[in-house]
């Protein structure tokens, strides 16, 4: 098959990603599945359920997505050594972790919905592991996404408004950052919305104060690539 030269073509789509574990979709990216909801949890979870589409709860045991996913969960890089004791680690930690299988519908087949709680927050992560290490996240708290977690990104929540993604996109002009892709969605006009904005480098910590107070924000926070 041709290659098309309208798609960036990195060293992973040729060799596959470093990793612990026997499969790069069932291991490497269900892996970064649970560190992408431990990222955006932002603090030490005391709790996570992980809710996983038929076609991988019955494969997940076998191909080490249990420990992937606990991983992850708990901070771990992909390629670190203590993935496949990722699970005892957690009960050391004092981490609850529970598996179970729930149908999620029309989606790829090594698909989990991750509840993850902290001692003063909690995040609810819906996403898929496609294959090579690669992850989509859908959902993030209710809203729909495309955070694929490749590259530096801000996760928005707040107030739907006009004027908001202006004033937004303008502190990050401000840094002469440029924006790769943007995704906005809300639940109800006026209420609450989501923002996803990938840049092409990193925010500073000042650039994020400033987005953080904007009026009608209620939480701004920046992700680096998921490792």
């Amino acid at each position: 098959m041709p290659i098309r030269h309208d798609r960036k073509v990195s060293i992973l789509d040729i060799m596959g990603p470093v990793m612990v574990g026997p499969s790069s979709s069932h291991t490497a990216g269900t892996a970064r599945l649970g560190r992408v909801a431990r990222e955006i949890l932002d603090e030490d979870p005391i709790e996570v359920h992980f809710f996983l589409h038929p076609p991988l709860a019955a494969t997940y045991r076998g191909h080490g997505s249990d420990f992937a996913l606990a991983g992850g969960a708990i901070g771990l890089d992909v390629d670190d050594p203590k993935i496949p004791e990722a699970i005892r680690i957690a009960e050391q930690m004092g981490v609850k972790i529970e598996f179970a299988e729930e149908d999620q519908g029309d989606v790829h087949p090594n698909t989990v919905r991750v509840e993850i709680k902290g001692k003063t927050r909690e995040v609810e992560i819906v996403g898929s592991s496609i294959g090579g290490g690669v992850i989509e996240v859908f959902k993030i708290n209710g809203f729909q996404t495309r955070f694929k977690g490749d590259s530096p990104s801000l996760l928005l929540f707040y107030r739907d408004r006009p004027g908001m993604i202006s004033e937004v996109t303008r502190i990050i002009a401000d840094e002469a950052i440029n924006i790769a892709s943007l995704y906005c969605s809300r639940k109800q006009r006026g209420k609450d919305a989501f923002m996803e904005i990938d840049v092409d480098s990193p925010i500073s910590k000042s650039a994020l104060d400033r987005i953080n107070a904007v009026p009608d924000m209620a939480e701004a926070k920046y992700l680096d690539r998921i490792p």
